[in-house]
């Protein structure tokens, strides 16, 4: 009786345990589900952003093998396979652990951008349907790393990412004098100020370009902007219609569409716009017409047009009317840079910029630092010599004395300073002062913001509320 009443016993365990198996089961079902969705979104983040890439693709890793055991526990149910009991909570504790691992991904997301998101949305992963829900919202909020965001989240040095950051910013684009309009670095509350005057007194065509150009810079609203740009063209504003041709060249805030472009610039051209004449010739060499195109450069440039004689190098170095022939562009910069045009100066900068960081002593490299210029040019590139050498402290004091010129220069020195102090500073206080200069760079230098971004939090907490300069203290190595 007593045998009898242990066999009992045993098949109630047992019945037990094929229920909790089945409920297990089940619940697994949905978790299959929701572990696709959740490591889907982790991967495109992996992908927009370098931050704790490491532990991201772990996570990846751990909830893909949760999902796989879960697809063998299917079939081994379906067959009554034994062991189906160990793979339901095999595949449980995997899928759990990568939800953990998420959690952490998510916690040292939250250090750089959308904290609270990023928090709810790794707390919320431990519950699979709310938490695949915040992971797929997390995974649309995150903007795509920029070049410089992307070098530092994968361990290299500030100084790079600065470099970086500019490099990216003066790539081989083709130039008129308009340039980019400069506006003034405002607060939230000025940013409001400001747009309300202008929209009270948009009352004419050069009012209505204004506020336009304001709410191009300072607000998101594009579709607005296009609007209001467009309302002034209508009324025979030449710099309004050239906008708007600048914005179907370049997709900037609509469509790309080039017939359009050629109709505005054509418009602002039979006006003067001599800005819009230079556009119709860059057109006609972007839409096969580079032959055409570049004789007609080449006669302003002969007028001197440092524009048309910098838009040559532009097509020397992209392979417009023959092969790409970077040296040649380069030579070109240089005769522009010469002359005092600063976008040239810049293209020069950014492509010694790019090199720098190359394994050998790149071609254009040594092609610019050969050469000997003058102003805060010449001493913006000595530093740049000096960073290829590793010679932190010689690199910190030419951008010092390039920051102490307070030209147009000024921004970048400001930003390199301030780097070489993150990266080679010997106490929190030289990191602390580094990241006070990269800060003072922000409203001069818009890349300067995305480097400032991704300095940890703890050294920004002991930035001063101050407008005080900097101190360059010397310490760095």
């Amino acid at each position: 009786m007593h045998n009898v009443d242990i066999c009992v016993g045993l098949l109630s365990s047992v019945a037990n345990i094929s229920k909790s198996v089945d409920i297990f089961f089940y619940i697994n079902l949905g978790l299959l589900f929701c572990a696709i969705i959740e490591m889907t979104a982790l991967i495109v983040l992996c992908k927009k952003t370098s931050c704790a890439g490491v532990i991201g693709l772990a996570a990846v890793i751990l909830i893909g093998i949760g999902t796989a055991v879960f697809v063998v526990q299917l079939f081994m149910y379906v067959y009554r396979n034994e062991y189906a009991g160990y793979a339901v909570y095999i595949g449980t504790a995997v899928l759990y652990a990568g939800f953990l691992l998420e959690l952490v991904y998510c916690i040292m997301l939250s250090r750089n951008s959308h904290k609270t998101l990023c928090i709810a949305a790794g707390v919320c992963n431990l519950l699979p349907p709310v938490g695949a829900i915040m992971c797929v919202k997390l995974s649309y909020s995150i903007k795509r790393d920029t070049p410089g965001q992307e070098l530092i989240f994968n361990g290299y040095a500030y100084t790079y990412a600065a470099l970086g950051e500019f490099c990216a910013k003066n790539s081989a684009e083709f130039l008129d004098m308009a340039g980019e309009e400069e506006f003034e670095h405002l607060t939230g509350k000025q940013v409001k100020q400001r747009l309300k005057e202008l929209k009270k007194h948009a009352d004419g065509p050069e009012n209505i370009f204004r506020y336009a150009s304001a709410v191009a810079y300072y607000t998101p609203d594009s579709n607005k902007a296009v609007r209001l740009m467009a309302k002034a063209a209508a009324m025979d504003h030449a710099p309004a219609m050239f906008n708007l041709g600048y914005y179907y060249e370049t997709g900037t805030y609509v469509k790309t569409d080039l017939k359009k472009a050629a109709e505005y610039y054509s418009r602002a051209a039979a006006r003067g716009d001599a800005d819009a004449q230079l556009r119709l010739c860059i057109l006609r060499i972007k839409t096969g017409g580079a032959e055409k195109g570049m004789s007609l450069l080449r006669e302003r440039a002969e007028k001197g047009d440092l524009c048309a004689r910098y838009n040559l190098g532009i097509c020397a170095e992209l392979g417009y009317g023959g092969s790409p022939d970077p040296l040649k562009a380069v030579d070109i910069y240089f005769e522009c840079a010469e002359l005092g045009l600063f976008v040239a100066q810049k293209r020069i900068f950014a492509i010694a910029g790019t090199d720098i960081n190359s394994a050998h002593n790149g071609d254009f490299f040594r092609k610019v630092t050969d050469r000997n210029f003058s102003g805060t040019f010449g001493i913006m590139i000595k530093g740049l010599i000096e960073i290829k050498k590793r010679h932190a402290a010689d690199a910190s004091e030419y951008f010092l004395k390039a920051v102490n010129h307070r030209d147009r220069w000024e921004g970048l020195a400001r930003c390199l300073v301030g780097t070489l102090y993150l990266d080679r500073g010997k106490t929190d206080a030289d990191r602390v002062n580094g990241a006070e200069f990269i800060r003072s760079a922000v409203p001069m230098l818009r890349s300067a913001k995305n480097v400032y971004s991704v300095i940890p939090q703890q050294i920004k907490k002991q930035i001063r509320k101050t407008t005080e300069e900097p101190e360059a203290t010397g310490a760095v190595s």
